[in-house]
């Protein structure tokens, strides 16, 4: 079954307080979370991409593991991530992202730019086609961007977050003042980073930990 996998998400995996806080923001703004959606497990998106052998995902990524040590980084405070008209996507009519949003981190980036250079030689075209798709009118950076890193987004422009849920854009501003009471600046401590597969959601593969 995993051979016929393609779709996979590498992402950083939070402790418990950032999950519980992120509990806390949900239940203010009234978020709740389909079951089979990716947002059932927090975490900050370090690829979504297509390849076309699990396994050699995998020896890649220990192999990037045993080679990155553990580091910090700051929970910037929330945000709110409004996708452009070209990108259309019914659900973002009316709403924008609420997001967790974190601060600019050289490690950080290097993690991604390292998994997207070693897992290069293993990606399909089909997150490129499902954008295409889905997204006719997309502008030629982003179709670029598309292909090399599967997502409209490349280095320099992808900004790291978790996103909390969708929330109404006429109810942005009310729902931001409710939350403001929380501490949301605090550290997350980036000790290990998750691979998970595509069946009706996100499904945890497999967990690494940063020596």
């Amino acid at each position: 079954m995993l051979k016929m996998e393609k779709r996979v998400l590498i992402a950083f995996i939070p402790q418990k307080k950032i999950v519980e806080n992120l509990k806390k923001i949900r239940k203010i703004a009234k978020i709740k979370i389909e079951r089979n959606s990716g947002l059932k497990t927090p975490h900050i998106t370090i690829v979504d991409n297509s390849y076309f052998d699990i396994k050699r995902v995998d020896k890649e990524l220990r192999k990037i593991a045993k080679s990155t040590k553990p580091f910090t980084v700051k929970i910037k405070g929330l945000n709110t991530f409004a996708v452009k008209k070209v990108l259309k996507i019914e659900r973002y009519k009316q709403n924008n992202s609420l997001i967790y949003l974190i601060e600019n981190n050289p490690r950080m980036s290097k993690f991604r730019k390292d998994v997207l250079t070693r897992l290069n030689f293993l990606k399909t075209n089909d997150r490129f086609e499902q954008w295409k798709r889905e997204n006719p009118n997309i502008s030629k950076t982003a179709i670029k961007n598309i292909k090399k890193y599967g997502t409209p987004f490349g280095l320099k422009e992808w900004k790291f977050h978790t996103t909390i849920g969708l929330i109404p854009k006429s109810k942005q501003k009310e729902i931001l003042k409710k939350i403001e009471r929380l501490n949301l600046s605090e550290e997350w401590h980036i000790g290990n980073f998750g691979l998970f597969v595509r069946k009706k959601g996100w499904i945890l593969f497999k967990k690494y930990h940063l020596i």
